[in-house]
């Protein structure tokens, strides 16, 4: 008996591809995505999503290190050094030099281009490079907290947080309203 091949639905195939909705029904209406629609919803078999990613990103099939990521779009990769270069790098500037702080915020523009991820990773790298983050991320915090209290940013970066979430809080009980 042949077993039957996982069918995903839109969402969980729009996910999987790190696209949205929107994109997948225009690849399944264009036939770039093959799907099903027994009824009103469409079922996406897993070989179509392979297929798709084997099709449109033949070059994706490991994904590159912190290190490579960060440096192709930070043009530094301080939070790829390890954990003891990573201190030094600091405990080598004197105190009050200002090439702590500059060096501080350097760390902390790769900490957001991090956090941003996926939403500045085209699909077909999204999904080769999930692993990368996911194992890396308790690593990379721990130095970003590092680099804010050896550039003295740590109580700047608390209150600069504090009114995002005041923001966002304001913003969420609006919408509530409206």
């Amino acid at each position: 008996m042949l077993e039957e091949e996982e069918r995903l639905s839109l969402r969980e195939a729009a996910d999987a591809l790190g696209v949205s909705e929107v994109t997948a029904r225009r690849w399944i209406k264009s036939s770039k995505l093959k799907a099903y629609q027994p009824g009103r919803k469409y079922l996406i078999p897993r070989s179509a999503i392979d297929e798709l990613l084997e099709r449109e990103s033949p070059k994706a099939t490991a994904a590159p290190s912190l290190a490579e990521w960060l440096k192709e779009r930070c043009g530094h990769a301080y939070l790829a050094l390890p954990k003891g270069e990573f201190e030094e790098m600091f405990d080598q500037l004197p105190e009050d030099a200002p090439e702590r702080r500059t060096r501080a915020l350097e760390v902390n523009h790769e900490y957001n281009v991090f956090c941003r991820f996926p939403r500045n990773v085209p699909p077909a790298e999204r999904l080769v490079m999930r692993r990368m983050i996911r194992d890396a991320i308790p690593e990379v915090a721990v130095k970003h907290g590092i680099a804010l209290m050896e550039g003295g940013l740590e109580r700047e970066y608390q209150e600069e947080a504090a009114l995002v979430f005041d923001l966002e809080r304001t913003l969420d009980a609006e919408a509530e309203i409206a």
